[in-house]
């Protein structure tokens, strides 16, 4: 990529000189370089958006529909009040989402608070201190996720605890823009691991985003 003085100049000063070098793969990266990089760094992290934003609509929708029809209905409005379910933590983050919707003046509605907390909240309810709280509930395990293969290891949400802190981390550096084609795993194997937990929570779904996928097509453009 031919780069003259006053293109760099301008890129420099809109990009910054310290993101653009956060973009350096190897010693011998020159500015071109990290630019591509860069550039392709924004390409790649726009195929993700899809498929992490369809995991993590699945993923609460899921978990909220099992707490609902096995554990406690209408769980979330009387958690804010009464927590039985919630540590401290998840509480307090629910109780945050309740008082942002009061600011935004809308209505405190089950569909209104599954929406407005964060994917990190979700994802923290898969973890270890949750297991006897809803995982080792009979069938709260195959409500969530269907189509996990048949497996006789009983703590299987440990599997999809540890890929769901890679997927949140990952998550976190594309909705900040920060670089990710450096991933230690690899940008592959990221996607690999989201494509897999999607399956687990709907097959059907997972086809379909397969087939309209971008993602195939942008990681051949790698610099």
């Amino acid at each position: 990529m031919e780069i003259t003085e006053n293109q760099k100049k301008e890129f420099i000063d809109i990009i910054s000189k310290e993101r653009l070098n956060s973009y350096c793969i190897t010693s011998k990266d020159d500015f071109s370089i990290l630019l591509e990089n860069y550039i392709y760094n924004i390409k790649i992290s726009e195929t993700f958006y899809p498929i992490l934003s369809i995991l993590e609509i699945g993923l609460r929708n899921r978990i909220n529909n099992a707490i609902e029809a096995l554990i406690r209905p209408t769980w979330l409005l009387l958690e804010l009040k009464s927590p039985s379910l919630l540590l401290q933590n998840e509480h307090e983050i629910l109780l945050k989402a309740a008082k942002k919707l009061s600011f935004k003046s809308k209505n405190l509605t089950k569909g209104a608070l599954i929406a407005e907390l964060s994917f990190g909240f979700w994802v923290n309810l898969c973890k270890k201190p949750y297991k006897t709280v809803f995982w080792d509930k009979k069938g709260f395990f195959d409500f969530v996720f269907p189509y996990f293969p048949p497996s006789n290891e009983m703590n299987r949400i440990k599997f999809i605890s540890s890929d769901l802190k890679n997927i949140l981390q990952l998550r976190n550096r594309i909705f900040h823009h920060e670089i990710i084609i450096n991933h230690k795993l690899g940008v592959q194997n990221c996607y690999n691991i989201i494509e897999k937990v999607l399956f687990y929570i709907s097959k059907e779904y997972t086809d379909l985003l397969i087939n309209s996928s971008r993602f195939k097509e942008i990681i051949k453009q790698k610099p």
